[in-house]
């Protein structure tokens, strides 16, 4: 099966320190993480230091997936690394590895690299519109308010 990789990039209008705490940290993960309308619920959510992680994710639907994985690296504030797999669902992602790198632009903003690898091209597509898109979408709101 082919694999490939997704990568978006999105510029923020705030520190690197502080992109780095909302993509790292449990207390504000949780007021973002998950495409618009979608909620966790039960977690271990904390991408800070290297170790196992785990979360459900609620959908507008009521529909509920078990998402977990380990962080395998992280260099603060400028990059968080961690495994991510979906298991017991035939429609679910595999095993894929998701990067988050983060550097100061010289607008005096963040540039925000997000590449996702081991997916196939249609976990590409609906990830791309349907997943990380969104997910960026609560994120870039919630720095502009804080």
């Amino acid at each position: 099966m082919d694999t490939g990789v997704l990568t978006l990039e999105r510029t923020f209008q705030a520190s690197p320190q502080k992109v780095f705490d909302f993509v790292t940290k449990k207390q504000n993960l949780l007021k973002w993480w998950g495409p618009i309308g979608c909620y966790v619920d039960e977690n271990h959510l904390d991408f800070s230091k290297i170790g196992s992680y785990f979360f459900v994710m609620v959908a507008p639907n009521g529909g509920r997936a078990k998402v977990s994985g380990k962080v395998l690296a992280v260099n603060a504030p400028y990059m968080v690394e961690f495994d991510m797999s979906m298991p017991g669902d035939e429609q679910c992602l595999r095993m894929s590895v998701v990067k988050f790198e983060i550097a100061a632009n010289e607008q005096g903003g963040t540039d925000f690299k997000l590449t996702q690898t081991g997916l196939t091209s249609e976990e590409i597509t609906f990830n791309r519109s349907n997943g990380w898109m969104s997910t960026l979408t609560r994120l870039a709101a919630l720095l502009e308010k804080n």
